[in-house]
């Protein structure tokens, strides 16, 4: 009984941690949000201009992203936890137009990956991920 619920529980923790990309947007773009399940089609949706999170969006659109690209990126996320250990570079940005880029993944976001950086490695190998899916899904 006790590995039953063993086994439950992690599999459960596992389908849980799902990496989410979020692009903020700002007061003139759309955000939008990639969510990329370890299998399956990713779900693509595009945040309304000035929506507060928590608000509805637009409907959910499912993508596919290669498998090597979601392998690569969940490596790298376990490779780079906990997210919170990561350089924070921060980077100026129009009031206007500055959006913010991140990776939510295991309860914990990433610093901006749209400021680069920093000559961190682990940085590097996301920002590398997130921006191979991001140019995968907005292109399909």
């Amino acid at each position: 009984m006790k590995t039953i619920l063993l086994a439950a529980s992690v599999c459960g923790l596992a389908a849980a941690q799902s990496a989410t990309i979020v692009n903020s947007g700002s007061t003139n773009t759309a955000g939008y949000e990639i969510a990329v399940p370890q299998t399956g089609p990713a779900s693509y949706t595009v945040k309304a201009k000035g929506t507060a999170q928590g608000q509805r969006a637009a409907k959910a659109n499912a993508k596919t992203v290669p498998q090597s690209l979601v392998d690569a990126l969940y490596a790298d996320l376990k490779a780079a936890s906990p997210l919170s250990s990561l350089p924070a570079k921060h980077c100026m940005k129009s009031a206007s137009f500055g959006t913010r880029l991140t990776v939510q993944y295991g309860g914990e976001t990433s610093p901006d990956l749209s400021c680069g950086d920093g000559g961190d490695a682990k940085l590097q190998a996301l920002i590398r991920d997130v921006n191979a899916i991001v140019k995968t899904v907005r292109a399909e």
